[in-house]
């Protein structure tokens, strides 16, 4: 993710967001551990309290699970596993999509 799809696509407007799920012991160390070893330079969030409630809210029921969202806020890809095609296919198309309308705001 870090190489392929990260460095490659942050330029054009990709946000890459891991979430930290289920881990057995203490999450936060879990994940800054997981971090340091893929040298990941992206955002890694974790659940402290371990509800998974993002892992619901995506029905995310195996790991990985990669979800592309579009500058819309509609998603755009979900997939369980890792298919490094489909997913560079579909990051893509998502980044060709115009961004959305700015509502003018009151001043």
């Amino acid at each position: 993710m870090e190489k392929e799809f990260w460095r490659a696509y942050r330029s054009k407007g990709l946000v890459v967001v891991s979430i930290a799920l289920w881990a057995e012991s203490d999450p936060l160390k879990m994940a800054k551990m997981f971090v340091q070893k893929h040298k990941l330079t992206y955002t890694v969030a974790y659940d402290p309290k371990q509800e998974s409630k993002v892992a619901e809210a995506y029905q995310v029921e195996g790991l990985p699970t990669n979800i592309v969202i579009g500058r819309d806020g509609k998603i755009r890809y979900w997939r369980q596993g890792f298919d490094a095609k489909s997913l560079k296919e579909a990051i893509e198309a998502a980044l060709k999509e115009p961004a959305p309308k700015q509502a003018k705001t009151k001043k």
